[in-house]
């Protein structure tokens, strides 16, 4: 895992994903580029998932791969008021479903997950279909 940097990618792995209640806020600077795994572990804490990082162990938390399509501060600034002050926004590997690993930014959990319940799958939006639950909004809004 990296800390801040830079790149002309973000993985999403919870309420920002396509079908998820939050993905609207990624409507505008973005394609969708393909599914993609990051090496860590993944948490359900309620309202939200959070991403812990585990680059030293096989666990693989499942995603989607965006690429920007133009200057990504202005939305990143949106992402990290949405996120806010219980996620980093880092700069890590991932790989893309084609093979290639690429940097991306991705939000890693601040606090301690051990209050939540790990998901196991690595994959938050099946693990809520498994329990009959459609993805849940987030933390909320941002505050713009």
């Amino acid at each position: 895992m990296e800390d801040r940097g830079t790149t002309r990618h973000l993985f999403v792995y919870g309420t920002l994903r396509r079908g998820a209640p939050m993905h609207g806020l990624l409507s505008e600077g973005l394609r969708f580029v393909s599914s993609a795994r990051a090496r860590g572990r993944l948490y359900d804490m309620g309202a939200y998932p959070a991403f812990v990082d585990a680059a030293d162990d096989a666990s693989l938390v499942l995603g989607e791969l965006f690429e920007f399509t133009e200057d990504p501060e202005r939305l990143l600034e949106v992402l990290d008021r949405y996120e806010g002050e219980s996620f980093e926004r880092i700069v890590c590997a991932v790989a893309a479903n084609d093979g290639r690993e690429l940097r991306a930014f991705l939000y890693c959990f601040r606090g301690d997950p051990s209050r939540g319940r790990p998901i196991t799958s690595g994959d938050y939006l099946a693990s809520l279909a498994r329990v009959g639950v459609t993805a849940r909004a987030g933390r909320g809004s941002p505050r713009d």
